[in-house]
């Protein structure tokens, strides 16, 4: 197994083992819940994906460290980063090591890519207002009624329907 530090961002292998339990066999072909020296992939193999499938994550959503998300919500968004590269590993694990399953329909590929489509976009939605932080009420204007934070724009001329000479 592998000796580097492990990446805080990342996943752990029981992690991806979670969602391939039944790639997790090891010799006996007892699921272990995790990946090994025995399992296909190895715990060395699971782990260089779960790297690549973390680069491809966080490069689509941004930096998730503390002073780049100030939102209430940022632990999790970065729990949710998280479980991204645990879908896109299991889904990088099922194309590189049970193509044929993949497609043959016998494999949970479609399910993954389905949850990660449904799931990405929104998520890096998420971090990105995160990082502006949060938009709070104004204080509570005349008879205790609250003004809202935000406004119309400014009419500078050229609005349709803002002041428009007909």
């Amino acid at each position: 197994m592998s000796t580097v530090d492990p990446d805080p961002r990342l996943p752990e292998l029981e992690d991806v083992g979670a969602l391939l339990r039944a790639r997790t066999q090891d010799e006996h072909d007892d699921e272990v819940g995790t990946f090994t020296d025995e399992t296909r992939p190895t715990a060395d193999e699971a782990t260089k994906i779960i790297a690549q499938a973390g680069s491809i994550v966080y490069a689509r959503i941004g930096s998730v460290d503390e002073e780049v998300l100030i939102c209430s919500g940022a632990d999790d968004i970065r729990t949710q980063a998280k479980y991204m590269v645990s879908l896109l590993a299991a889904m990088l694990i099922e194309l590189s090591y049970f193509p044929e399953q993949v497609k043959s329909d016998r494999s949970a590929y479609e399910h993954y890519r389905e949850l990660w489509n449904e799931q990405m976009t929104s998520l890096t939605d998420a971090a990105s207002e995160c990082r502006t932080g949060e938009i709070s009420p104004d204080e509570p204007g005349e008879g205790g009624v609250g003004n809202p934070s935000w406004g119309f724009p400014v009419d500078v001329g050229g609005m349709v329907g803002w002041q428009t000479k007909w």
